[in-house]
């Protein structure tokens, strides 16, 4: 019997940067053009040293800390507009239940969702030296007074103490810009992947350019910016490599292709709330490895399976319900998905079969 197992917290935030030819309406694309996204996404490398994710690529984000869901962030906003009333009516917006880690939040006098959008934006600050936030409009000057020198000193402070995060604001007049983040899914690491479990809230946001970011160098060592599906490419290339939660969330961005359309769409679709998954790995028949996800004919009842092997290659029928990764060695996957899902989310694009398709209509 597998024993209790215990997941932390965290946030992560998917950013996404508008590309700048796309932003000339005077340009004519082609048909080609138009399937390409118009927007790129941030990927970080985490270091060899890693305890979680060695060497892969990632959205930015990491464990939730205390200092995230202290009282004195709600006095923040409060002396500056947004008492808890409003903070509530704007950001707890779901029609459906909360997922459980909303319930888990560290203190009883927070505001969940406000306090993993500011651990998501504190991680993205720590890691990159992006900041996401916006001045107080009482203190508009005091957005010239955060200058790069400034910013950088404030990242190493923040780093290595989240309490300074709140100090950060309260000094320059700033307010973490939870009005750009919205709810995109949540994902649990699988019982058997290792020492480290984390519950991670996703959130998205979208910006207009490309920002100047400034990588920590210790837990991150490279950045990417590439559309979703030039980061699959990538991938199957073996030039970096992707875990199971980047690979499919990559593969469901890719069905948008402009930056405008899908902040509009995650601005609508997070009232729809999000579903905890727990991905459940197995071993099919033919020797590969499934990772599969809720909704899956497979899925088993209750979340304590930790895997199994199954009597089941991707050659199953097309009336079985779906929503898997196969994956055939450490590069190539294939996600199946016909489920329609409940909280509105779309399909992820079968990406390796339109790069197969595409290599030979290149070789003919």
């Amino acid at each position: 019997m597998m024993g209790p197992v215990s997941w932390k917290n965290a946030s992560t935030l998917i950013v996404l940067a508008r590309n700048r030819l796309s932003q000339a309406t005077h340009i004519k694309a082609n048909e080609q053009q138009k399937k390409q996204p118009d927007y790129s996404c941030m990927l970080l490398k985490r270091s060899s040293q890693s305890k979680f994710f060695a060497n892969a690529f990632v959205f930015p984000g990491g464990a939730i800390e205390v200092a995230d869901f202290s009282p004195s962030w709600l006095e923040h906003f409060n002396e500056n507009g947004f008492n808890r009333e409003k903070l509530t009516s704007e950001f707890v917006v779901s029609k459906h239940d909360k997922v459980p880690l909303y319930g888990n939040a560290p203190h009883p006098d927070c505001i969940p969702e406000v306090g993993y959008r500011i651990s998501a934006i504190r991680e993205t600050f720590e890691e990159t030296g992006v900041l996401f936030c916006k001045p107080i409009q009482s203190h508009k000057q005091s957005n010239n007074v955060l200058k790069i020198d400034d910013l950088i000193e404030w990242q190493k402070r923040v780093h290595h103490n989240p309490e300074e995060f709140l100090l950060l604001c309260k000094k320059y007049f700033l307010l973490p810009d939870l009005w750009s983040l919205y709810e995109w899914s949540n994902w649990l690491t699988p019982v058997n992947m290792g020492p480290k479990r984390y519950d991670t809230i996703f959130y998205i946001c979208v910006v207009d350019d490309l920002p100047d970011v400034r990588i920590d160098g210790s837990e991150i060592i490279e950045l990417l910016w590439a559309d979703p599906c030039s980061a699959v490419w990538k991938h199957v290339q073996g030039h970096i490599w992707l875990a199971p939660p980047q690979l499919y969330e990559l593969s469901r961005l890719a069905q948008i292709n402009s930056a405008e359309d899908l902040k509009i769409f995650s601005k609508k679709r997070q009232l729809d709330g999000i579903e905890r998954w727990l991905p459940i790995r197995c071993k099919t028949k033919n020797g590969h490895i499934m990772t599969i996800l809720p909704g899956d004919s497979l899925y088993p009842e209750t979340e304590d399976t930790p895997s199994a092997d199954i009597e089941e290659d991707d050659s199953s029928s097309e009336a079985t319900s779906k929503n898997r990764i196969s994956f055939f060695s450490p590069k190539l996957f294939r996600i199946g998905c016909n489920i329609v899902d409940p909280r509105g989310h779309k399909q992820p694009r079968d990406l390796l079969e339109e790069i197969n398709d595409s290599t030979l209509q290149s070789n003919m």
